[in-house]
């Protein structure tokens, strides 16, 4: 039987764009050890230039992961996630770390990530 393990997201900036999904989901970046730190050092990398950064959900059954390509973004996505906002402190924090507001429909808001790449957002309740 197969299931879902991750869902990824191409971007040019993992570890910054990382910090942003972190608080959009609820969720938590994966803490890097000592020995995938010391794995980064020998291919001349930190935590901070990871080009792969996971973010793990709260009971671990699914990975949320950015990716860095040299691609950029250049059309609207084909897929995308589904947010339910806590509340409008939520949404406001999404825009201080540059979300921005494309549309909104039926109690739904679609926003932009720091990069362009589009999600929704349910309003709160």
């Amino acid at each position: 039987m197969s299931h879902l393990m991750e869902i990824v997201l191409d971007c040019r900036h993992a570890s910054k764009l990382a910090r942003f999904w972190q608080v959009a989901l609820g969720w938590r970046i994966r803490p890097y050890d000592q020995a995938e730190v010391a794995r980064l050092a020998s291919l001349c990398l930190t935590p901070e230039t990871d080009p792969t950064v996971a973010i793990d959900s709260p009971d671990g059954s699914l990975v949320f992961f950015l990716q860095e390509v040299p691609e950029p973004k250049t059309v609207k996505n084909r897929m995308h996630v589904d947010v339910r906002l806590r509340d409008q402190d939520h949404l406001d924090e999404l825009l201080r770390l540059g979300a921005t507001v494309i549309s909104e429909h039926d109690g739904w808001r679609v926003l932009a990530d720091p990069e362009g790449n589009e999600f929704c957002a349910k309003h709160p309740d």
